[in-house]
């Protein structure tokens, strides 16, 4: 049977090398994209749905194909893999025309759906040239192709609910954060990884917060309590007053995305300098850049069209919260 495969190997290896072309090209994009005042959004994404279903229909071909014998001829493979090279141009080609003005963080989020699809395809494809075909993994193989199609559904359609998205993920990042310093607080500073060494006769015991460390960690976690709501609210700010049909608007929304993704690493190196040894000056360091950050995302929220007059109060509470816990910060280091 592997000998029967062999008439395939040239289609197979010239669609990998053009997937790979296409995939660095994606990955690289630094392509200047037109604006495009009669871009028709709907158009796009019915036309871009079709697409993805065309993939799933040709990897299903190939995959069925490939579980049986006799193995596809040198002509059948050609046709096959034609088919689907066809249909992977036309998404990219298509990707290329959702213009800026509709939001960098739309096109990010839709690039890294597309490439997940072309990934899988690419995988598929190789554990046939590979000679795994007909077997558990081609079947596997073959499902991410699918799944990743299916992904098409629920991918953002435009900049709100791109930039949702990643101020979601965001907040549950912070929120791993707090429950991780949390249960830093219940051990003393010990973290779980020296514990177990202890547990397992290696090296005895771990440093442990002085009273000092423990008076530094309260306004430290108030600190990223104040991330942890300022996250929620920006949250909401965008799902009810987030809007997308100017460019001025979707630049906004980017902004805001690109301030707040700083948020997670910075909370991140807060914490592990929380842990003992404590270097003060560093945890001064680190707490002055997420206060920064903070004030920087709230001054832009409230002059963004993402919030009104209602929104007032809870930004001038969060701008207090925040100031309040890093003068505590100070007063400790």
């Amino acid at each position: 049977m592997a000998e029967e495969r062999k008439a395939c190997v040239s289609p197979v290896t010239s669609f990998l090398q053009n997937i790979d072309l296409v995939r660095r090209q994606l990955r690289d994009d630094s392509t200047h994209r037109k604006d495009n005042e009669n871009f028709d959004a709907e158009k796009l994404w019915s036309e871009m749905e079709k697409i993805f279903k065309v993939i799933s229909h040709e990897a299903t071909k190939i995959s069925l194909a490939f579980c049986g014998s006799p193995a596809p001829s040198d002509k059948e493979c050609s046709s096959l893999f034609s088919q689907a090279e066809k249909a992977i141009l036309a998404l990219v080609s298509l990707f290329y025309t959702l213009p800026a003005s509709q939001g960098l963080r739309l096109i990010k989020s839709t690039k890294e759906t597309v490439l997940s699809l072309l990934d899988s395809m690419r995988e598929l494809i190789s554990n046939i040239q590979e000679g795994c075909a007909g077997n558990q993994q081609q079947l596997q193989s073959t499902g991410t192709v699918w799944q990743d199609a299916n992904l098409f559904a629920s991918m953002p359609k435009n900049d709100k609910d791109a930039v949702v998205r990643e101020l979601k993920t965001c907040s549950q990042l912070i929120k791993d954060a707090l429950e991780e310093i949390g249960e830093a607080i219940e051990g003393d500073g010990i973290q779980d990884d020296l514990c177990d060494l202890d547990e397992e006769g290696g090296e005895e015991g771990g440093a442990q917060w002085t009273e000092s460390d423990k008076a530094l960690t309260k306004p430290c976690v108030g600190l990223i309590k104040t991330t942890k709501s300022l996250i929620k609210k920006a949250t909401d700010c965008v799902q009810s007053n987030g809007l997308t049909q100017r460019p001025v608007e979707n630049q906004e929304l980017d902004k805001l995305a690109e301030l707040s993704e700083r948020l997670s690493p910075s909370v991140d190196d807060l914490i592990m300098d929380l842990y003992p040894p404590v270097d003060l000056r560093k945890v001064q360091e680190k707490g002055k850049t997420l206060f920064e950050i903070h004030q920087t995302v709230l001054g832009f929220l409230r002059s963004s069209h993402m919030t009104g007059e209602d929104d007032q109060k809870w930004l001038e509470f969060l701008l207090k919260a925040n100031q309040h816990n890093y003068d505590n910060i100070l007063k400790v280091t």
